[in-house]
């Protein structure tokens, strides 16, 4: 299974919609960026100041919340 990182900030609607439409089955790691630590791993993956939410798998970056949706769909189906 790849490493799944959700990175999402507090009352972002966007974010709370891909949360509540998480595919059964995924291990998934969420990343809040208003903390210090999950700006630190955000600079890491190199997308500090995006707008969030936006997943990483394993280093594959996705924005937007219909992306996410798409590629947590083939995740979950192990298609990807």
């Amino acid at each position: 299974m790849p490493e799944i990182l959700l990175f999402t900030k507090p009352d972002c609607q966007k974010c709370e919609y891909v949360k509540e439409r998480m595919p059964a089955g995924l291990d998934i790691e969420y990343v809040d960026t208003s903390t210090p630590e999950g700006l630190a791993e955000a600079a890491y993956y190199e997308i500090l100041g995006k707008n969030v939410p936006i997943l990483v798998v394993d280093e594959q970056v996705v924005e937007g919340a219909i992306a996410i949706m798409s590629k947590l769909k083939e995740l979950a189906d192990g298609k990807a």
